[in-house]
C-alpha cells in the first residue's frame, strides 16, 4: 500500500461492509488506515447482502467485481404471489434495471463472501485488526486517541465510527456531548425504532418434499404477500437460497432497547408461520428444514437528525447513522454510498494539503469535509429509509390502499417501474479519485453491437 508524505492515519472502528470498502479505497489513494474490528472478520453469520448496480460499479473501480462475478448469479425473473398462492405477476423489472444501467446486474450472496473479496482486495492485512474492541477515545486540536480493551492507545488523525447500528462509536459520542447538548445525545441513542423483524437465512437450494427439485432456478427471485407477514427467497449463488420472513411486531421499540432475539423465539416464529407458502410448490418451513444459517433480528429504520460529526476528528458513516429496512435490499447499497461521499471530499483535501504545504487537514478542515459529506448523503438516506419503510409495509399489506395497490401494480410495466429505480442509482456517486468504470463499460458495450 502507498502512503502519502505527510502522515495522515484514518482509525475506522468496524470491520465490516463499511469499514472495509472504507479502508480498501483509502489504500488506493495512498491514504494510511487502521481498522479496529471487535469480532473476527467476514463472519460465518446467516446474513446475506445484495448489490445493485449503482454499487457493483463502485467494487469495479475497487478491484472486488471480478471476484464476486465469478460466484453469483445476475438477478432476473421475479414471482409474485398472493396469500392464496395465486402470481399475481411475473416480474422482468431487475432484467429492465440491467438493460438500463450498462449492463450491471443486481445480485444476492452471503455477507461472509462479500467481505472477504473486499478484505482480498486490501494489500497490508496488517492494517487490519480482528477481536479488537474501543472502549473509549479523546479528540483534540491536532488528533484523536483510541483506547482498546487490550489497554493499547491509539493515536491518529480522524476516527470513523463504521461500526453499524449499535455502534459503541455513536454510544461514546453521545456520552461526550450529553452536558452541552442533551437532546443531541439523546438523539444518538434514541434515533432508531423498530416496528417489524424479521429471520433472514441461507438453506441449501433442495426442496426435499419435492423429489429434490430446486426451490428456485438461478437468479430467480420469489416474494410471498399476507396480512402482517410477508416474505422474499433469492437464489442468488449456486446451490445456495438467500430467504427471509417479514413479521410485524406487536409494539414499537426504540435504540438501544430493541430486542434482542433468541433461539426458541426465532424457533416460535417458524412455528408461527412456517406452514404459510413462499412460492408455488413450498414453505417458509421447507426452507427452514435446509438452512445453514438463521437468525432473528429487529428491523431498525431511521435517519439521525442530530449532526453525523462530533464538530472535530470523529465522523459516522453507514448504519450508525442511517438504518432501512431490509425488504427492498438497499440498505447496505445506501452504506456503500456514504463511503463514497464521505471519502469524494476528504480524499482530494488530504492530497492537496499534503502536495501544497507538507502538513494534514486542520480540524476545520475535517469538520468542513465532514459537512459536506453529510449534506450530499443525507438526502440519499431519507429517501430510502423512507422508500424502503413503505415497501416493508406495502409487502405486509398493512393497509386496504396497500393491498389495493397490491393488485394494480401488475397492470404496470416493468419498465415504468424500472425507470423510477434507476433515476436513483444514476445520481448513485463513484469515488472520483479512481478511473470512471462507466467509460469502460460505454466502450464494451457499443463493441459488441
Amino acid at each position: 500500500m502507498a502512503h502519502s508524505a505527510a502522515p495522515f492515519l484514518v482509525i475506522i472502528v468496524g470491520g465490516s461492509l463499511v469499514g472495509l470498502t472504507t479502508a480498501l479505497a483509502l489504500g488506493k489513494a495512498g491514504i494510511d488506515f487502521l481498522v479496529l474490528e471487535r469480532q473476527e472478520i467476514a463472519p460465518n453469520a446467516g446474513a446475506s447482502i445484495s448489490i445493485h448496480p449503482h454499487i457493483q460499479r463502485v467494487m469495479e473501480q475497487l478491484g472486488v467485481w471480478p471476484e464476486i462475478k465469478e460466484r453469483v448469479y445476475p438477478l432476473g425473473q421475479r414471482y409474485h404471489y398472493d396469500e392464496h398462492g395465486y402470481l399475481l405477476d411475473h416480474s422482468k423489472i431487475l432484467l429492465e434495471i440491467s438493460k438500463m444501467t450498462l449492463g450491471r446486474w443486481t445480485t444476492f450472496m452471503e455477507r461472509k463472501f462479500e467481505l472477504q473479496c473486499i478484505y482480498n482486495q486490501i494489500q497490508d492485512k496488517t492494517r487490519v485488526r480482528s477481536n479488537c474492541r474501543v472502549v473509549s477515545y479523546t479528540e483534540s486540536q491536532h488528533g484523536v486517541e483510541v483506547t482498546t480493551d487490550q489497554g493499547e492507545t491509539l493515536v491518529g488523525d480522524m476516527l470513523i465510527g463504521a461500526d453499524g447500528i449499535h455502534s459503541s462509536i455513536r454510544r461514546l459520542l453521545a456520552d461526550k456531548m450529553e452536558d452541552r447538548d442533551p437532546a443531541a445525545a439523546r438523539e444518538m441513542r434514541e434515533g432508531f425504532e423498530s416496528t417489524h423483524h424479521c429471520i433472514f437465512a441461507t438453506s441449501a437450494n433442495v426442496n426435499s418434499s419435492h423429489l429434490g427439485e430446486p426451490f428456485l432456478a438461478a437468479g430467480e427471485v420469489h416474494n410471498v404477500y399476507y396480512r402482517g407477514f410477508s416474505g422474499v427467497a433469492a437464489a442468488g449463488a449456486p446451490g445456495l437460497v438467500f430467504w427471509f420472513l417479514f413479521v410485524k411486531s406487536d409494539g414499537v421499540t426504540r435504540t438501544p432497547n430493541t430486542p434482542q432475539f433468541t433461539e426458541a423465539e426465532m424457533e416460535a416464529t417458524i412455528s408461527k408461520y412456517g406452514h404459510h407458502k413462499l412460492g408455488s410448490n413450498y414453505t417458509f418451513q421447507d426452507l427452514w428444514m435446509g438452512r445453514q444459517k438463521a437468525a432473528m433480528v429487529p428491523l431498525e429504520e431511521g435517519v439521525l437528525r442530530t449532526k453525523w460529526h462530533s464538530g472535530g476528528r470523529v465522523v459516522l458513516v453507514g448504519d450508525s447513522v442511517h438504518k432501512a429496512t431490509v425488504n427492498p435490499g438497499l440498505g447496505g447499497n445506501l452504506a456503500v454510498e456514504g463511503v463514497v461521499h464521505l471519502l469524494n471530499e476528504l480524499v482530494p483535501w488530504v492530497h492537496r494539503c499534503v502536495a501544497e504545504e507538507a502538513r494534514t487537514p486542520t480540524k476545520e478542515e475535517l469538520v468542513s469535509v465532514f459537512d459536506e459529506y453529510e449534506k450530499r448523503q443525507r438526502p440519499h438516506a431519507n429517501l430510502i429509509v423512507s422508500r424502503s419503510g413503505y415497501i416493508t409495509r406495502y409487502e405486509a399489506m398493512e393497509t386496504w390502499w396497500l393491498r389495493a395497490l397490491l393488485r394494480i401494480s401488475p397492470w404496470i410495466s416493468d419498465h415504468i417501474k424500472a425507470n423510477g429505480f434507476v433515476s436513483y442509482m444514476k445520481e448513485g456517486p463513484w469515488l472520483s479519485f479512481l478511473p470512471n468504470p462507466d467509460e469502460s463499460a460505454v466502450h464494451d458495450t457499443s463493441s459488441h453491437k
